[in-house]
C-alpha cells in the first residue's frame, strides 16, 4: 500500500493563501509553513547550511546527506534551463559535474554555523580530488575556533568499493573517533539510492556503513513527472515537499501539491499531480 502524505496542498508562493486539506481535530497554526523552494545558488546554499548547521547543533546528527540541484547553478539563468532538468544529470559527465558543485560545496561548508567564535577570522576550505574520473572530491573546511568545528565532505561518490573504504577511514579518522567528540561528515550528490545500487554482494556493507547511519538533511531532487517540471525539497527537519514548476514561465512561483514524511516513490507524485490536475496550468500535460 502506498504511504499517504500527512496533508495535500496547493500553493502559488509567496502569497499566504494556503487551501489545505488535514486530518480532524488538527489545529491550523500547529502546521507550520513549508520551506520555500530556493530560486537562485545563493539561496541554495543558505537554505542548505541551515538545514544541516540545525541537524548537527541541535539533534547531534553529525554523518549527513545532502544533495544539491546542479541545474541550478549550471542553466539557472539560461533559457535551456528545462530542458537540463530533464536530463536528470548532465552530458558533460561527473568531472564537469564537480568543475560546479565544487564551488558550491565549498560556500556551503563556510556558511554551516556551529558556533559563533570565530575571533573575526575566516573559515578555510581546501579540496582533494580522490578519483578524476568518477569526479569525486574531498573537502575540508578548517575553523578558527578549533578542529572540533571542522568539516569534511566527500563530493559525487558513487558505488565502487574504493568509496567505501574512504567512507569507513574518514569515520574512524574524522568524524567518528573512539573517545574524541563526532565532528560533520557529509556526503554531497552521492550516486546511490538505496541498498539495489550497489548489487548483490556490495549492498551488506554499505547498508551497514551508509544508508543506516547517514541522514538526508537537504535535497532537491529535480525530474519530469507528465511533461511537468517537479522538485522535490527537504529541509531538516521538515518533510519532503513537493513543487511544480510552471514551464513556460519559469518566472513564475512554483506550486506545492504534496508533501510527505518519507521521501516519496515517483508513482507517489506522479498520483499527486494527478489528484491535481485540474488546479494546474494546463500546458505540457502528458497522461
Amino acid at each position: 500500500m502506498l504511504a499517504k502524505p500527512q496533508f495535500s496542498l496547493i500553493v502559488h508562493l509567496p502569497l499566504a493563501l494556503l487551501i489545505l486539506t488535514a486530518p480532524l481535530g488538527t489545529a491550523f497554526s500547529s502546521r507550520p509553513s513549508p520551506p520555500l523552494l530556493p530560486t537562485n545558488p545563493d539561496d541554495v546554499i543558505r537554505q542548505a547550511a541551515v538545514s544541516i548547521s540545525k541537524a548537527y547543533v541541535q539533534d547531534g546528527i553529525n554523518l549527513q546527506t545532502i544533495r544539491l540541484p546542479l541545474s541550478e547553478s549550471i542553466y539557472g539563468d539560461k533559457e535551456e534551463g528545462f530542458v537540463a532538468d530533464r536530463a536528470i544529470g548532465w552530458q558533460g559527465g561527473p568531472q564537469e559535474t564537480l568543475r560546479y558543485l565544487s564551488p558550491l560545496v565549498s560556500n556551503l561548508l563556510k556558511k554551516v554555523t556551529m558556533t559563533d567564535n570565530t575571533g573575526g577570522l575566516a573559515v578555510k576550505v581546501t579540496e582533494q580530488i580522490l578519483l578524476d574520473f568518477d569526479g569525486s572530491a574531498l573537502q575540508t573546511s578548517e575553523h578558527p575556533a578549533g578542529p572540533l568545528y571542522d568539516i569534511q565532505a566527500i563530493l559525487q561518490p558513487n558505488t565502487d568499493g574504493y568509496y567505501l573504504k574512504t567512507i569507513e577511514a574518514i569515520q574512524q579518522q574524522f568524524s567518528n573517533s573512539d573517545g574524541k567528540p563526532e565532528r560533520l561528515f557529509l556526503l554531497v550528490n552521492p550516486a546511490w539510492r538505496d541498498r539495489s545500487s550497489w548489487g548483490f554482494f556490495g549492498g551488506k556493507k554499505a547498508e551497514e556503513l551508509i544508508l543506516n547511519r547517514y541522514e538526508t538533511t537537504y535535497a532537491i531532487d529535480q525530474f519530469v513527472v507528465r511533461g511537468r517540471k517537479v522538485s522535490l525539497l527537504k529541509c531538516w527537519s521538515e518533510d519532503w515537499v513537493v513543487y511544480v514548476g510552471d514551464s513556460d514561465n519559469p518566472s513564475l512561483p512554483a506550486q506545492i501539491v504534496a508533501t510527505f514524511p518519507d521521501r516519496p516513490e515517483y508513482k507517489e507524485i506522479d498520483a499527486a499531480l494527478l489528484k491535481h490536475k485540474d488546479e494546474l496550468p494546463a500546458e505540457h500535460w502528458v497522461l
